[in-house]
């Protein structure tokens, strides 16, 4: 699935490569030229134009290769789409006068760089970071890559976070009015804008809130200098541009990669960009990972001189996405039967007596597994993200939302730390997940902060903790149950017995820790399981399910 939406993306940019080629050649021709060059110059490090190394990723027809040639620095330029490097090839004849002398053009995938560590000073990006479909593991690379004090430059928009707002949506339509009426071209609809869109809807970051966004990733992966401009689009726009893209102005993420000097930490010399992490209580250090990597084992982490914790990352959380993913296919099975079932409509009942009526609500399924609450909020009429951890789980919900013909967008994400601005949604809901977290308690802190004032946590869980998956004598023989098998049960109960949870008294434990985080109301019940599961079939939960609703204050 990842590999043809890749070669789909770039077979759509290979049909722009013309007039894309076209609107770079309105830039050269225009005052934007110098404009880009001064903004770029001022942000790179202090170091003579023939030393410096510079990567464009995304380059297209080679706009920022022929400025910056010119200007007199080398240039590696890669884009996955053979049409742009092509015609980037044309244009650094045909407008400049040391051709590719100073420039390399290499196809790369932007989120599997073939650079080696540390090969470059300056890692540059424009337009490009929108629609990849791995954004994150592309910032890990292009950090990768980078020299230590080197600069990284990406410049990007929320291009398309119309497809999930309706107040951008608005705007969106409002820039195209102005368009139309100031009688200029129009960026978007010059386009197979469908095809583009479709585009847009299969790639996380249509969704998210940026530079918020960016900006989290890269403190994730142990950047210490962070810095964005959301008005830098006032520096290199032409008029055109502006009235084009007002609803979604360019930013600018600028991170500098440590230049700390290796350190030593008793007997170990702790080197830059490598973590070091405590194997003993006797002070023993050993190299574990780099920046970004998941860590295993506790203790303090070092990342670029710098002691840090990752609470978002642990063995269990491994173990967890490990066991979910061989559930994935049946798990799968099981919501597509649940969404044909008289149960789907008992569901959508249950929820619909806590959130708002009468309106289009944004909404996040935590943990939403293979989609079934998000499929079905989605045909109510809402805007629906789901997030889950395990990958296999949100290829399955792709899956089944587009059998079900059900518009959501679907991200890999840790239900503990939701990549999302702060009151963001309408809505957050989830089912059969806090009982798998080893930090529930954080976990609701950040459901809640993500919640707008006045918004609706509902929460549909069980103390599985405290119930034996493994005795499965009292359930029907077609139970989903006996479908996963012992080993994989009893493996369950091994994760079950690492979390906090597990020994909690629920749902008493769920409302203290939300009356840590909220003002607001805060309502259970625990007869949800009698109304829900009317007879002992599959889809039968034995453990009584309980409801939790608070609202954010």
């Amino acid at each position: 699935m990842e590999q043809e939406l890749l070669q789909e993306i770039a077979s759509y940019w290979g049909t722009r490569a013309e007039g894309y080629s076209e609107v770079n050649e309105k830039e050269l021709a225009g005052s934007q030229r110098e404009a880009w060059l001064h903004v770029l110059e001022e942000q790179f490090p202090e170091k003579k134009k023939e030393e410096m190394k510079i990567l464009d990723i995304g380059t297209g027809p080679g706009f920022f290769p022929m400025i910056l040639s010119e200007a007199g620095y080398t240039v590696a330029a890669v884009d996955y789409t053979e049409e742009m490097l092509e015609k980037a090839k044309e244009n650094l004849g045909k407008y400049t006068k040391y051709g590719l002398e100073r420039v390399t053009l290499q196809r790369m995938d932007a989120q599997n760089l073939e650079f080696a560590d540390e090969t470059f000073d300056v890692v540059i990006s424009r337009n490009l970071t929108w629609n990849l479909e791995k954004p994150e593991q592309a910032y890990q690379e292009w950090m990768r890559v980078l020299k230590p004090g080197g600069v990284l430059l990406n410049f990007d928009a929320n291009w398309y976070g119309y497809l999930y707002d309706e107040e951008k949506k608005e705007a969106y339509e409002a820039d195209r009015k102005k368009v139309e009426e100031q009688q200029l071209d129009d960026h978007y609809l010059c386009t197979d804008i469908d095809r583009m869109e479709n585009i847009a809807r299969q790639v996380p970051l249509s969704a998210m809130e940026r530079p918020a966004w960016d900006t989290k990733v890269l403190e994730s992966l142990g950047v210490c200098s962070i810095q964005t401009d959301s008005e830098i689009w006032k520096r290199v726009w032409s008029e055109e541009e502006r009235l084009n893209y007002a609803s979604t102005p360019m930013f600018l993420v600028r991170a500098e990669k440590s230049a700390e000097q290796p350190f030593q930490l008793g007997d170990v010399t702790v080197r830059r960009g490598e973590k070091y992490q405590a194997a003993s209580e006797d002070g023993l250090w050993y190299p574990a990972a780099k920046p970004g990597d998941m860590v295993t084992e506790g203790g303090p982490v070092v990342a670029y001189g710098r002691i840090v914790r990752e609470p978002e990352y642990d063995d269990r959380k491994e173990q967890i996405v490990h066991y979910w993913e061989k559930r994935s296919e049946s798990f799968l099975e099981q919501r597509r039967s649940e969404l044909a079932n008289p149960i789907a409509k008992r569901w959508m009942k249950e929820i619909e007596k806590q959130i708002p009526e009468k309106r289009r609500l944004k909404i996040l399924d935590v943990g939403c597994g293979a989609g079934f609450f998000s499929i079905l909020l989605a045909k109510e009429g809402h805007e629906v993200f789901g997030i889950d951890l395990t990958p296999e789980m949100i290829e399955n919900a792709i899956q089944l939302a587009e059998e079900e013909n059900a518009d959501c967008c679907f991200q890999v994400m840790d239900a503990e730390n939701p990549m999302f601005a702060d009151e963001t949604f309408d809505v957050v809901i989830s089912r059969n997940l806090t009982w798998t977290l080893p930090n529930a308690e954080h976990a609701y802190g950040e459901w809640m902060r993500v919640l707008k004032t006045g918004g609706v946590l509902l929460n549909f869980d069980a103390n599985y903790g405290k119930d034996d998956a493994s005795d499965a004598k009292d359930l029907p023989e077609q139970h989903a149950h006996f479908k996963v098998g012992n080993e994989m049960l009893e493996e369950c109960e091994r994760i079950k017995a690492q979390l906090p949870i597990s020994r909690k008294n629920r749902p008493a434990y769920d409302v203290a820790v939300l009356c840590e985080n909220t003002e607001g109301e805060i309502r259970i019940d625990t007869s949800l399981g009698k109304r829900i599961y009317l007879e002992k079939d599959e889809f039968y939960n034995p453990a009584p399910m309980f409801s939790i609703c608070a609202v954010k204050q």
